[in-house]
């Protein structure tokens, strides 16, 4: 059975009060407790999710709730992505990340970035299409990846075309205020279209100093060594940093990424007394913790960025390392 994350009905309770509809009604109509709020990491079905989304559209009465909820995604999910662009060199490697970046809908959604003739497509696939008029999760990840798309450069990036799967609806004003672009209605799959030439693109964070802070950070990590930081270290650190939200960091990506042998690489960390597995896990506990610092980000999203699919392996990650659970720290960062 699929589920979702409770954490994703926090921008639909907050759009929704703004909104001056009670969600609490909703969510008890939707078969929801409204106590999930407060447990970010529990789950519950997606057809509970999706009912929840025709609640809101009779209620409401609404249709661009959808696009709205985007916007507040956007805004409130800024950091994360921010914090993964900060790690990345180019505007290409940020864009490969993105199928990874969307945690508190579990296996609802998935993203497909895809290359065709001179266009860059973003396809969001539904696991369980809706069935109501006006989708308002493909609506909620069109318009937020839109505005993702440029927020993270220091050039305008607009879409060219936008392929929605519901029929046109009457009022097509705030889906043209937000995409800017033709509109295709009842296609095969929900996607974004952009120019390939946006690859090309410099990232925000070379003006920025944000990237910067990554190494304040890294002087920072090293510090729990004994060995200095020099252009090795921070090459390492760099691409395990970049791997880690793809969940596929191992010592043969890190040292093709490094234009070396994973041979070569266990040597150079071994002429610094240790392995990579062991620095590998250090790297992701010194992230853990700060990210644990910084109470904007909730847990299921640090889990995400480390790598982890779930929140329950690194709950059991983070305790093997620090002895306590990320909610225990987080309530008490006292802790070492």
């Amino acid at each position: 059975m699929s589920v979702v994350y409770a954490s994703s009905l926090n921008v639909l309770a907050k759009l929704a009060d703004a909104l001056g509809v009670p969600f609490e009604a909703l969510a008890h109509k939707a078969g929801i407790d409204i106590g999930l709020l407060n447990m970010p990491e529990a789950t519950f079905p997606v057809e509970n999710y999706f009912r929840l989304h025709k609640e809101i559209l009779e209620q409401t009465g609404n249709e661009d709730f959808g696009l709205l909820s985007g916007r507040i995604s956007y805004m409130e999910s800024f950091h994360l992505y921010m914090s993964v662009a900060s790690a990345s060199n180019t505007f290409r490697e940020w864009i490969n990340l993105l199928p990874d970046m969307i945690p508190s809908l579990g296996d609802l959604v998935r993203i497909e970035v895809k290359r065709k003739g001179d266009y860059l497509i973003l396809e969001f696939h539904m696991d369980r299409p809706s069935n109501l008029t006006r989708c308002l999760v493909t609506d909620n990840f069109l318009a937020s990846a839109a505005m993702l798309m440029d927020g993270f450069c220091m050039l305008p990036v607009r879409p060219v075309r936008v392929d929605f799967t519901y029929s046109q609806p009457s009022d097509t004003k705030m889906l043209n205020d937000i995409f800017r672009a033709p509109l295709h209605f009842k296609q095969p799959v929900s996607a974004v279209y952009y120019h390939k030439s946006i690859l090309e693109l410099p990232q925000l964070h070379v003006s920025t100093s944000l990237y910067e802070n990554v190494k304040e950070e890294l002087d920072e990590f090293l510090s729990q060594f004994t060995w200095e930081s020099d252009t090795f270290t921070a090459n390492l650190y760099s691409v395990i940093r970049r791997q880690l939200p793809r969940g596929s960091c191992t010592v043969n990506s890190v040292a093709e990424k490094l234009n070396m042998s994973s041979r070569t690489l266990q040597a150079r960390l071994q002429e610094r007394g240790t392995q990579f597995r062991y620095f590998l896990q250090q790297v992701k506990s010194a992230l853990a913790v700060k990210y644990l610092r910084d109470k904007n980000v909730n847990i299921i999203d640090i889990a995400l960025m480390l790598g982890y699919r779930d929140p329950t392996s690194f709950s059991t990650a983070f305790k093997s390392w620090h002895g306590c659970t990320p909610t225990e720290y987080r309530g008490d960062n006292s802790i070492a």
